[in-house]
Order: structure tokens, then sequence, then C-alpha cells
């Protein structure tokens, strides 16, 4: 018995070597070394003096906190009125390519629908005789609301991917199933008694969103604002300042930003419990409503998919564009000159972004799956601390790192930017591996040991085939998520490591809209052939899976 415990126990003590060499030493180092400035009262006396500051903190809470809200609201309207029709089935199979468009080549499309030059204003302004672009500041608005539509446009089929997948349909069916015959309506069953108990298994996932929003910098480099920017992109100039007295201020700015993060996770959290008391109070007062119109899910589905087609479609045009005057509608002069002076350099880039990416996914998916081999019977880890990196702001964390990297003396490498990318793409990985995992049969493990199987036998030819689908989907998720590592390849790297994400957010917010929608549409090429892999390959792994029944 003693024997045959042994290397379970070794596995957990490699699983937790890794865990803290991995994660923890990082998050420890990244922390620590902001940590003595924040002893420093000269440091934040420059700091708070920064003109506009208190603008750019409030303007970065409200963004984050609308943005989580709206997509909060948003996601259980979906379930509450398009359960079980056609239009949320028609967005779930549209998840896998809306999750593939990367937020980098999705922000630099949005850019060229928004813009005064842009797509969306080319109708108007051919209705009514315009010559020139209207002087509105439709892009890089003071109010962060093109920044605010890329973050819902993005963090929707997030959410609602993490929500069905909390979701066990035979329950929701059964429960609806009860309540109709009570009286009730659908919608309102989803409101007053499965929203509630659902909002907090997407807590984290949420705070996550929060957290994004709070932290991103390579969206509003692309969409704005910048008079004045949100805190992070402030940050993030500092730090990049040629003058260093700004570093320290970039490094203490950090400090302010996890500050204000925590706060808006605090927020979200009284939200979360004012709003779930208030529906638990109205779940027993009787009152049945008629059911409302379904019609207009299907119309915010059909919007979501038309904004990520008209963005692709406006990537490709411009990179196929010679001349596209204003205000015409279509470009007048189509040229593949732009790919055959672009490609010979974006190719290499292309290769160097496609080997990081395979490399930190398989990293990260033998890190999951080496916790929740050895996590079965009770996990090693709590959740939350997994996934810790998702809670905390970019910025602060990589900044962190880097100083600590640098009170070291060690270079900026490729090595770094891989252990930087693999903080932020295993707690995804995990988190899509977890459920499918948790929920696997383990008797059939049992019964394939009894008929003389070894264990790893019995799990590469029984539990394998069969997790094939999530497994694929799992790496093809990791893929995309290393692909939209701006802040660790550019931090971590010192500039010395480039990839297809860094070249297309400074070309994106050039002037260059030819080599813009180009870069934009390579960085697409990855994730897209990661996620048709993932659904075109079970079906060769595992016979079951061609099985017409």
């Amino acid at each position: 018995m003693a024997a045959s415990l042994r290397p379970l126990t070794m596995l957990r003590a490699t699983a937790h070597a890794v865990t803290l060499l991995l994660l923890g030493l990082p998050l420890l180092a990244g922390l620590g070394a902001l940590l003595p400035l924040a002893l420093d009262k000269g440091l934040w006396q420059q700091v708070l003096a920064v003109p506009s500051l208190w603008h750019s903190l409030w303007l970065s809470a409200a963004l984050a906190l609308l943005s989580t809200l709206l997509v909060l609201l948003l996601t259980f309207a979906l379930l509450a009125h398009g359960w079980q029709q056609p239009a949320l089935r028609r967005l779930e199979r549209a998840l896998s390519p809306l999750l593939a468009l990367p937020h980098v080549a999705f922000a630099v499309g949005l850019a060229f629908l928004l813009a005064p030059s842009g797509w969306l204003l080319r109708l108007p302004a051919t209705l009514l005789g315009w010559s020139l672009p209207p002087d509105w500041q439709t892009l890089r608005d003071p109010l962060g609301m093109g920044l605010l539509l890329a973050l819902l446009a993005k963090e929707l089929p997030f959410l609602l991917l993490m929500a069905l997948a909390a979701l066990r349909r035979h329950e929701v069916m059964a429960q609806l199933t009860l309540g109709q015959s009570l009286g009730y309506a659908p919608a309102q069953l989803w409101w007053r008694l499965l929203l509630p108990a659902l909002w907090p298994r997407l807590r984290l996932p949420l705070f996550a969103i929060a957290a994004y929003g709070c932290g991103v910098v390579d969206l509003p480099l692309l969409l704005g604002p910048d008079a004045p920017p949100v805190l992070a992109q402030r940050i993030w100039l500092w730090s990049q300042d040629a003058d260093l007295a700004l570093h320290p201020l970039a490094h203490l700015g950090a400090m302010l930003l996890l500050a204000l993060s925590l706060l808006v996770l605090a927020l979200l959290r009284a939200i979360e419990w004012l709003c779930c008391r208030g529906l638990r109070a109205r779940q027993l007062d009787g009152r049945r409503r008629p059911a409302l119109h379904r019609g207009w899910p299907g119309a915010l589905v059909n919007l979501l998919i038309a904004l990520n087609a008209l963005v692709l479609l406006a990537l490709l045009l411009w990179s196929l564009t010679r001349r596209w005057r204003f205000p015409a509608l279509w470009p007048t002069e189509f040229t593949l000159s732009q790919w055959h002076e672009a490609l010979p350099s974006a190719l290499p880039l292309l290769g160097v972004t496609a080997a990081i990416a395979l490399l930190v996914t398989l990293l990260g998916a033998l890190w999951a799956l080496l916790l929740l081999e050895t996590g079965r019977a009770s996990p090693i880890w709590p959740l939350w601390l997994l996934c810790l990196p998702l809670l905390l702001p970019q910025a602060s964390l990589l900044l962190g790192l880097e100083r600590a990297l640098a009170q070291c003396g060690a270079e900026p490498s490729l090595l770094w930017v891989v252990w930087g990318q693999l903080l932020y793409v295993f707690p995804y990985l995990y988190l899509t591996l977890r459920g499918p995992w948790q929920a696997f049969d383990e008797r059939l493990l049992i019964a394939a040991r009894s008929l003389g199987a070894s264990p790893i036998r019995a799990w590469w030819r029984i539990k394998l085939p069969l997790l094939a689908r999530p497994l694929l989907a799992a790496l093809a998720v990791g893929v995309a998520v290393s692909l939209a590592q701006y802040l660790p390849t550019l931090l971590l790297g010192g500039g010395r490591v480039v990839t297809l994400t860094t070249e297309a957010v400074a070309i994106g917010s050039g002037l260059d809209r030819r080599l813009a929608g180009l870069y934009g549409l390579l960085q697409l090429a990855l994730p897209l052939a990661a996620f048709a892999l993932a659904i075109w390959l079970p079906r060769r792994l595992n016979p079951l899976e061609r099985s017409p029944c």
C-alpha cells in the first residue's frame, strides 16, 4: 500500500515545487520590489502632485467597473431571455472565432471603424455630401467610450463561456420546468432563482475582467483616452520615458494601480452581495409576470457578430488598399504590394510568436495537468491563489518583477518572457481544464487497472482520449492568451524579444493603416488555426466523436 502511494506523494511534492517556483516566486518578487517605494513620502508627494492624476484614477476605476457590470448584465440577460433560443445557440457556435480574435487586432480594426474618417461615418458622409471627415473626437475620446466598447465586445464572449461552463443544463431545465408549472415565466425564474445562484460561481472570472480593465495598456494605446490617459497607460509612459527621474514614479504608480484594482474588486463584491440579497428577497413574493418579448437577444447576438465581422473586413480591406478616399464606402484601388513588402519581415515574427505561444501553452498545460491529477481528492492550492495573476493589474505585477530582476542583475531575455507569459496563460488553462477533469468518472480507470493495465497506460489509453476535446480547446485558449501578452513581452524582454503583438501595437498607434491591417490579420492566424485544430482533431483521435449517435 505504501509503495503504491509513493508515486502520488512524489507527484504532489513536484506540483508544490513547480507552483512555488513558477507562481509564488514572481508574485513575491514583483510585489516585494515595489513595497519599499511605498515608504518614501517624498515620492508620494511627487506622484500625487502630477496634473490630472485624480482624473486618471477616476477614469480607470469607472471604465473597469462599468465594463464589468455591463458584461455581467448582458450575459445574464442573454441567458434569461435567450435560453434554448436560436440566437444563443448561434452565439455558442461563434464563441471560438470570437475568442480567437486577439484584443490588439480587434482594437486596430475597431479604430478603423470609429475614426472620423472610419467606415461608420462614411455612410452618413456620403448621404450628406461631406467631402472632408468631420472634426469629431470619435476616437481617443476623453471618456474612453471606444475603450469601453472594445472591452464589452471582447469580454462578453469570455464571460458567457464561463457561465455556460458553470451551469448544469439538466438542473436548469428541471428548475425551469417546475417553475413554469407554477405559472412563472422562464425569464422570471432566471432572474429570481438561477442567476443569484450563478453569480458567485462567476466571481473569479468577473474579478479577472475587472482587473484586466484596470491594468490594460495596449488597448488604451490604440483607442485612448489620452487627454488624460488611464492610470495604467500613464504608468507605462512613465516607465518608458527617457527621463530616468520618472521611472520611480512609474513604480509607485504601479502600487497606486494595485490599490485601485483592489478597491474595484471590493466594490464588485459589495454589489454582488446587495444584488443577490435583493433578488433573494423577491424569490418568495409570489408575483407572476407575463413573458417578455424575446426578439432583442437575437438583435444583440447579431450586433456582436456583425461588429466582429466588420472589424475583420476592415482589417482585410486596409491591408489590400492602395487608395481609399473619403467618403467612398469602398476602396477605389486594390493592391498586394503591401503583403509582398511586409511578409519577408513579418513571417520571422510570426515564427517567433508561434514558437513562444506553443512553448508557453505546453508548459502551462503540463503544469495544470500536474495539479489536477495530484489534487483529485483535495486541491493542493486554492483556486483564487492559482488565478492571482489574473486578479492583479498587469502593470503593477510586471513593473515590480522587472524591478526585481534588475536588482538581481538579470538581463531581459526570452526566458523571462516565457516565464512572464506563463503567469497569465496557466490560470486560463487551469480554469478551462478544471471542470472536465473533475467531471471525469474515475471508475473507468479503476476498471482498466482491474484488467491489468498500469496506471500510466490506463490514463493514456482511457482518460486522455476521452478528454481530448477539452484538452485541445484549452490548448487553443492558451495560444490565444499567449498571443495577447503585450506587457510581459515588452517589459521582460526589454525590447529584445519582438513578436506580432508588440509590432501590431506599435504600428496600430501610428498612421500606416495598411500595415496595421496586415499585422492585425497575421495576429489572427495563430489562434484561428489553434481553434480549428481543437475542433477537427478530436474526431481523428477518438472514434466515438465520429459516431452519428
